[in-house]
């Protein structure tokens, strides 16, 4: 059974894709089923969304497409295109179909460049700059192996075009009007043709683009024989996955289509540095880019199959019919999401207007190029498959950057992107697929095998074979993260019963919640006690899947969270990347880094608070005013939520600032003790405290205790050194603004009498 499901694993990306071709989103009906059967695209044309962690979904997708092939090939791979994540993951569909194979996941280079990543391989303190506070160093480091096998060869039959989506940092300036009018231009695009040359040697790469183009096109820098080293392809793809903030700019050498001397040439005394980030910014979906340059370079061969032209022809009018356009986007799921928030039926205000017309201009702005395609070609919507995501991702919480806080999480994302590829595949080949096609046997092959695979599968399908495949304790984590996922979305559709009925969602799951059934349990998994699986109004998507990790045992290994402590997970996610925000505004320039530790601080405080580790306040009232400083007890302040607090109370002060006088003596109070922070009470809006602290209260109607009290201290608590207790409660509007109230107990002795005080305040709090 292992060598079977071993020996299978030799294919190509491209039959994946076949066998999807007309499952269109759209449409995904009975009729479309029957129609693939008999159906037989010359090629396919694939595109590849950022998704930020969920990269690795897409890697998992992508790998198991190419490993699952059926016989002979029934299209060809000719064209794919990718945006962010998705450009990297683009070039690696390229070399799977090509002839880089991998018998299992850990094996492939899917796998290689995309598990092992974590947020402590992008987050090097010593490398963040102003732009950026990410480094590429691993990045940098797993591209070299992607070096490695593209100079060992693809295959000579391979013939594909690449596209790849960059924005640029400054604009660059067209001409229009006879000159008299300049357009600036901001999203640019990349079209590189690389043709293998068979085993031992690497692959031609070059700028597949004409000065007459009407995507304007730019070039990477070549030889002089217009062949682009690997090492300005990988330069491309870092450009394009340079999400602003987390990535600084990243340079490219390259130049305009009609400024170099020989076409497709752009030699190094031609090139401009200039620089560019994240594609995803201005065009999330490239697939106009791929309808683009499938018009303007395939044509059919005398034999009815489909080529690249030598340069594209841009007066082309029509997109061959023979080529299939598949998108693969982790966020396009087979079960409800929550719906966007409604808008405040309150009074408008301008800081709401704005904010949901800046989060409606990102929306358009990324999707933009797909819907002017739609409008310019509207018959290729009946050319376009979109697989879609039936299961939460363990990554997608914190706008998808969950994934890289723990291996786990990227590991089952992997495992995700294979199951629905699978499901792809089954429901393409519903007839005539033998229960040996099903789901893979479960060849133990240690961390990186298939027993995982087969795990998820036989959940997830509700097949009698899953206590056999899920156990053994290396799965243990992955037991959790099953559940985790079905609680999810049981969640998610029980929710949606009112709005969308069962048969809705091509989910079997979706369809069971709907009706009230509760989600299933995961063979092996034995919680001390089985959490409630709904999420509550008030809890976070971050919150609440901690919350269900924590019940179900899952060893926080990179976080260094025990087990079950879903809470302490959150506070640490929320102490690393506080830790990054504080970096980040640490190396900006003197004028500019209070407001970027403002508002950076301000961003991560709306995933968790966490207070500023060191703070000092300064308060005035009636009374008393006060001087303060507050340190957290550990690491991350609001573990415990205990801190140390000590401060230094003027009494009389207005007395020693001026020629007035009152027949209250001057003190000042030296007090030190504990503070706590009720962790349910903080937001990054307002934080409250709690505070004990005792000391001692220096009068100067006795020289500070250095003379004899002569006064009995029955009239004034100020008027003889003595021993005082305080109690605070306190609360701090966005860490700045303080208001507080002190209690004060002076105890009393054989020579004076114990008075008592309240002494309110407001005043600044400023983290250090």
């Amino acid at each position: 059974m292992i060598s079977t499901a071993k020996s299978r694993v030799r294919g190509l990306l491209t039959r994946a894709f076949a066998c999807v071709l007309f499952l269109v989103a759209s449409t995904a009906s009975a009729q479309a089923l029957d129609s693939l059967q008999t159906a037989s695209p010359k090629a396919v044309s694939l595109t590849v969304s950022g998704g930020v962690s969920l990269g690795t979904y897409e890697a998992g997708f992508l790998y198991y497409s190419g490993t699952s092939s059926q016989g002979e090939r029934a299209v060809d791979l000719r064209l794919v295109t990718g945006a962010s994540a998705g450009s990297l993951n683009a070039l690696l569909a390229v070399m799977a179909t090509c002839g880089v194979d991998a018998s299992t996941p850990a094996q492939s280079l899917f796998w290689d460049i995309w598990v092992p990543i974590g947020f402590n391989d992008l987050f090097i303190p010593s490398s963040t700059t102003p732009l950026g506070v990410f480094s590429r160093e691993s990045l940098e480091r797993r591209a070299v192996h992607i070096e490695q096998a593209w100079n060992r060869g693809l295959d000579s039959s391979c013939d594909v075009v690449l596209g790849v989506s960059t924005t640029r940092v400054a604009p660059r300036a067209l001409q229009a009007a006879n000159g008299r009018l300049d357009l600036p231009r901001l999203e640019e695009k990349f079209a590189i043709r690389i043709q293998g040359r068979g085993k031992g040697r690497p692959p031609r790469a070059t700028n597949y683009t004409t000065r007459e183009g009407r995507r304007l096109e730019l070039m990477l820098e070549t030889d002089e024989h217009g062949e682009i080293p690997f090492a300005n392809l990988r330069e491309l793809l870092l450009a394009s996955m340079s999400f602003p903030i987390a990535f600084p700019p990243q340079p490219l050498r390259t130049c305009a289509a009609n400024a170099s001397a020989k076409p497709g040439v752009c030699l190094p005394a031609e090139a401009r540095r200039e620089l560019f980030i994240d594609g995803g910014v201005f065009d999330n979906t490239p697939l106009r880019l791929a309808v683009g340059l499938a018009r303007d370079g395939l044509r059919e061969t005398a034999d009815g199959k489909l080529e690249w032209r030598p340069v594209p022809q841009p007066d082309a009018r029509t997109t061959p019919p023979g080529i299939a356009f598949a998108f693969i986007d982790p966020d396009a799921t087979e079960y409800p999401v929550a719906p966007p928030a409604q808008a405040s039926t309150g009074p408008a205000s301008l800081p709401g207007t704005l904010a949901e017309i800046l989060a409606a201009f990102v929306d358009t702005a990324r999707s933009k190029e797909l819907a002017m395609l739609l409008e310019e070609e509207p018959e290729i919507a009946k050319r376009l498959t979109l697989p879609r995501r039936h299961f939460p991702a363990a990554g997608a919480p914190l706008f998808a950057f969950l994934g890289f806080f723990e291996t786990s999480f990227r590991v089952f994302d992997f495992y995700l992107g294979m199951y629905d590829a699978r499901r792809m595949m089954d429901d393409a080949f519903r007839e005539g697929r033998t229960k040996s096609e099903g789901p893979r046997a479960a060849a133990m092959d240690g961390p990186g095998g298939w027993q995982p695979f087969a795990c998820m599968s036989a959940v997830y399908d509700s097949s009698p074979d899953a206590d056999q495949s899920c156990q053994g304790e290396a799965l243990a984590d992955f037991r959790a993260l099953l559940q985790m996922s079905l609680d999810q979305l049981y969640d998610a559709c029980n929710k949606s019963a009112g709005t969308a009925p069962a048969g809705t969602w091509r989910n079997a799951h979706c369809d069971r919640a709907i009706a009230g059934q509760s989600p299933p349990r995961v063979p092996g998994l034995h919680p001390s006690e089985w959490p409630d699986w709904k999420r509550s109004d008030k809890e976070s998507e971050l919150a609440y899947s901690m919350r269900l990790l924590g019940a179900y045992g899952f060893a926080f290994r990179d976080l260094g969270v025990p087990k079950g402590r879903g809470d302490l997970a959150v506070l640490r996610i929320r102490h690393s990347l506080g830790d990054a925000a504080h970096r980040l505004a640490a190396v900006q320039p003197a004028s500019d880094k209070p407001t970027v530790r403002f508002a950076s601080k301000l961003a991560v405080d709306n995933i968790s608070y966490e207070p500023q580790r060191l703070s000092l306040h300064i308060t005035m009232g009636p009374t008393e005013s006060e001087l303060g400083l507050s340190v957290g007890a550990s690491e991350m302040p609001l573990t415990s939520g205990l801190r140390f607090a000590g401060a230094l109370g003027f009494r009389g002060l207005e007395d020693v600032l001026s020629s007035g006088s009152s027949s209250d003596p001057f003190g000042v109070a030296l007090t030190g003790g504990l503070e706590f922070q009720p962790r349910a009470e903080q937001t990054f809006l307002s934080q409250s405290r709690l505070a004990l602290r005792a000391g001692w209260l220096f009068s100067a109607n006795d020289d500070y205790g250095t003379n004899v009290c002569r006064d009995g201290g029955a009239s004034h608590v100020t008027a003889c050194s003595r021993p005082v207790v305080q109690a605070l409660v306190g609360i701090t509007f966005l860490e700045f603004l303080r208001a507080q109230v002190v209690g004060e107990w002076f105890p009393g002795s054989s020579s004076r009498k114990s008075l008592w005080s309240v002494a309110p305040g407001i005043g600044l709090e400023l983290g250090l």
